[in-house]
């Protein structure tokens, strides 16, 4: 018979003594996390990038397991010592779920030895390992997103932490690419931190070659990185802290969310974040679909796998933005130049990372689909509106003035009116964010040298994956322009005022832009005299708008000339005026005022 006393008894024990006992325990258990997952990560790294014995190969999958067993306990732990165990389980859902997957392939494999013939032997063990590691990253990442609190305690303005988040992403990808199974021959410290650099500010710039002399496992990285740049580290984390523990995101990461992503809205910066994580999801996966379905019929490559990853590897650097290729020759050596089908899909991820993701949520959103086919007076956002009729006019004038001076020179190998028009729409789609090519760079005419220099000077749009000083800072910049030649007194756009302060702020970015654009320049030609000045200019505009169009020459340049690539590449990737808010200390502004200065101008 049973004693309800004797279980109320002991329930109000449980109680008292979890009450006594959670907060040490957890305290405890943040402890033991922080110091296991960082020292099986630091083995992870060891395994994936250093050559090792097969002895220490055994103790790093010893450690990786002890660690995950040590994550099972400390779920089930928690679970004990908490007084709402239904709040709990749905707090940490997928927790939970990871924890049960985890338990399951430890079941299937070591106890029932399901290996379900897959893979041979060796193989599966390696397979096996590669699943164990990435369970355990998803169990760190949450462990990362319930101790988010913890930045907040170092007190860092949304700039100051943006500026330390790519600091420390190219930081980490320069200590992974110095390993030395992540390149074929070893590399040079400066050369992994430009290839990290460049990779996390989704430029594409390189001094050596990407397919020849990194491995497999380094282009991995530096996919890694571009994936990571292109979103941003930030709001890759943010979103894991909202998805997956469900946390309400402070207003300082809502500030630093709402400026890196253009909004004006704080209630919509962690709307838009889970947005912009799901339309990169769709649309890189179509890319993967259809460059791996188009390579395929090809047979360009001999294996699926090899396929695969090539697919993945240039949809990430299209729609990133990126410009990585795992050719030496850009896109000429892939089959790509002479066939539609794959440079059109390589340029709409381009167009799409370019354009900016409101802007894609904009047009594409069937919500915002639904409500202008409901209400006709209900059309596209200005900043929507603004962003397409200024890059279309950039692209279809430019494609114009590239056909009419390349027609005889870079063009000439083009056999067809249509492909040499198609070409060119191709390449100014491309150059101006991205840096793929499917013509020589240094067989273009002069003319058409300065004209893509000043088109990736003005780069993709806002909250997008691409860099330059942004279409929109331009459309401000010639209405401001307009206004002034006119004589008008405010700046009008489709019936609404263009407040001076974004006047304001277009002309610092151009001017901040062009001034250290202009310094580099300086500097690169002092400490590389041999290079021409329309190389210097055209290198290190191409870095500090991330476009990654180059020439080559940087390769043979020194240590010095590419230190100043990598700087440029930082703060274009940042932006000027995050740089700016980040170093200095905003001052209140006094309510008097002066008497007006009025100067000659000229």
């Amino acid at each position: 018979m049973f004693n309800w006393g004797s279980h109320r008894e002991y329930n109000s024990k449980r109680k008292l003594h979890i009450a006594t006992y959670k907060d040490s325990v957890r305290r405890i258990l943040q402890i033991c996390s922080a110091v296991i997952s960082l020292v099986t990560i630091v083995c992870i790294i060891c395994y994936h990038g250093m050559y090792i014995s097969l002895e220490a190969k055994n103790i790093i999958r010893i450690i990786i397991h002890g660690s995950l067993c040590f994550y099972v306990v400390k779920y089930f732990v928690l679970l004990f010592y908490s007084l709402h165990r239904r709040d709990y389980l749905k707090k940490s859902w997928f927790e939970g779920v990871i924890i049960f997957l985890l338990i399951a392939q430890f079941l299937s494999v070591h106890i029932f030895h399901l290996s379900l013939d897959l893979f041979e032997s060796e193989n599966f063990e390696n397979y096996y390992l590669l699943f164990i590691q990435f369970y355990f990253l998803i169990i760190v990442l949450i462990e990362f997103t319930k101790a988010n609190g913890f930045l907040g305690k170092f007190n860092l303005s949304p700039p100051l932490l943006m500026v330390a988040s790519f600091f420390i992403l190219i930081a980490f990808g320069t200590l992974l690419l110095c390993m030395p199974r992540m390149t074929v021959n070893g590399i040079s410290f400066v050369d992994a931190l430009f290839t990290a650099t460049s990779a996390s500010c989704i430029t594409g710039l390189t001094v050596v070659s990407t397919g020849t002399c990194f491995t497999v496992k380094g282009q991995v990285v530096i996919m890694i990185l571009i994936q990571l740049g292109g979103i941003s580290i930030l709001s890759f984390a943010t979103f894991f802290t909202t998805f997956l523990s469900k946390s309400f995101v402070g207003l300082r990461y809502q500030y630093m969310l709402r400026d890196m992503l253009d909004t004006n809205q704080l209630s919509e910066s962690v709307a838009l974040l889970r947005s912009i994580v799901l339309t990169t999801a769709i649309i890189e996966f179509s890319g993967v679909a259809l460059l791996y379905t188009y390579w395929n019929t090809t047979g360009f490559f001999t294996t699926n796998s090899e396929n695969l990853f090539y697919s993945l590897f240039y949809t990430i650097s299209a729609f990133n933005n990126g410009g990585f290729v795992l050719m030496d020759k850009s896109l000429l050596d892939l089959g790509v130049s002479n066939s539609y089908f794959p440079q059109t899909i390589i340029a709409v991820l381009v167009f799409l990372g370019g354009i900016g993701f409101l802007t894609i949520r904009d047009f594409f959103s069937a919500r915002r689909i639904r409500e202008r086919k409901k209400h006709q007076w209900k059309g596209l956002m200005p900043q929507t509106r603004i962003i397409l009729t200024t890059t279309f006019a950039i692209i279809l004038i430019c494609t114009l003035i590239f056909f009419l001076i390349e027609k005889d020179h870079a063009l000439s190998g083009q056999k067809s009116f249509f492909d040499k028009i198609f070409t060119s729409f191709f390449q100014i789609i491309t150059c101006r964010t991205s840096g793929f090519m499917v013509l020589d760079v240094n067989t273009m005419a002069l003319p058409t040298m300065i004209m893509i220099t000043l088109i990736i000077f003005i780069g993709g749009s806002p909250g997008s994956t691409a860099g330059g000083v942004k279409t929109t800072t331009l459309f401000v910049l010639i209405k401001s322009v307009l206004a002034t030649i006119q004589g008008k007194k405010n700046i009008e756009y489709k019936h609404r005022t263009i407040h001076f302060s974004l006047v304001d702020r277009a002309y610092s970015i151009i001017l901040m832009s062009l001034a250290f654009i202009l310094i580099s320049c300086f500097l690169i030609t002092l400490v590389q005299p041999d290079v021409s000045l329309n190389h210097a200019i055209f290198e290190t505009t191409s870095a500090f708008t991330t476009c990654g169009l180059s020439s080559g020459a940087p390769a043979d340049w020194c240590n010095a000339a590419k230190i100043i690539l990598v700087i440029n590449m930082y703060i274009g990737r940042i932006g000027t005026l995050t740089l700016a808010f980040a170093l200095t200390k905003h001052r209140k502004e006094s309510q008097h005022t002066y008497p007006n200065l009025y100067l000659m101008v000229g």
